[in-house]
């Protein structure tokens, strides 16, 4: 469970700076894959048992299992490019960082 989720937030974080995307654009596949990256990482989120969660109280737990309605769908079928951008591009290297920093 906790692995999967470190391994999406990862895989999420590099395919950014792997392809150097800057924003998210209508209609390209970028944003399609980092949608799906951010549903992987909510959905292992939630199997996370609170006992676990609780080792790493630094992380936005509550805002990570409630992601997806919260932040990123504004309206029926429409996804907010901008929010959803920065939260792949500045709140997933936090959680990343924070595990590694937390695991040492």
């Amino acid at each position: 469970m906790f692995h999967e989720f470190i391994f999406y937030c990862r895989e999420l974080e590099s395919f950014l700076f792997r392809n150097q995307i800057q924003e998210f654009i209508e209609g390209e596949h970028d944003s399609f894959f980092a949608e799906e990256m951010l549903r992987y990482i909510q959905a292992e989120s939630l199997k996370i048992p609170d006992s676990e969660k609780q080792k790493y109280p630094n992380l936005p737990w509550d805002k990570i299992d409630n992601l997806w309605q919260k932040d990123l769908a504004r309206a029926y079928d429409y996804i907010d490019l901008k929010m959803l951008y920065y939260i792949c591009a500045y709140e997933i290297p936090k959680i990343t960082k924070t595990i590694r920093l937390e695991i040492r």
